[in-house]
């Protein structure tokens, strides 16, 4: 038996088809961050106790935003490691010195007409595996 599509249902097969490919794909893509927007992210892998880090509060932006001229404030376990105000144009960043090995819950808060806390991350902290700035390997020129 043959079956013959109407010309109007042509749109709906193609809309239905699209759908199936958008779900499959959010389906796939990786675990978003809680707040979706705004969240901690750190430089690198394998972090090293006593190596530095950038620390970036990912969705926090000065222009065309409510967070314009905020102050942002890292934190470690609860401990703050820096303060850093939201730049007019590009990233807001910190540099994170992990001091020992563990567990290491990384956050942020922004502070401007109330106080937000952004998405925290957690990063495992390797022991040193040396003394002096070769313990931390060679910095990365790949961009």
């Amino acid at each position: 038996m043959t079956t013959l599509f109407r010309r109007d249902s042509w749109p709906a097969l193609i809309g239905s088809a699209l759908a199936a490919v958008v779900a499959t794909a959010a389906f796939a893509a990786p675990a978003a961050h809680a707040s979706g927007t705004q969240y901690v992210e750190v430089a690198g892998s394998d972090h090293r106790a006593g190596c530095a880090y950038t620390v970036t509060a990912v969705g926090v932006v000065g222009y065309s935003s409510a967070d314009s001229g905020a102050e942002v404030t890292f934190y470690d376990n609860g401990v703050p490691i820096d303060s850093v105000w939201v730049p007019t144009v590009g990233a807001t960043t910190a540099t994170w010195r992990p001091a020992a090995a563990g567990t290491h819950e990384l956050t942020a808060k922004v502070v401007l007409l109330g106080t937000k806390w952004i998405t925290p991350t957690t990063v495992t902290v390797a022991p040193a595996t040396g003394t002096g700035s070769a313990a931390c390997g060679l910095p990365s020129f790949s961009g």
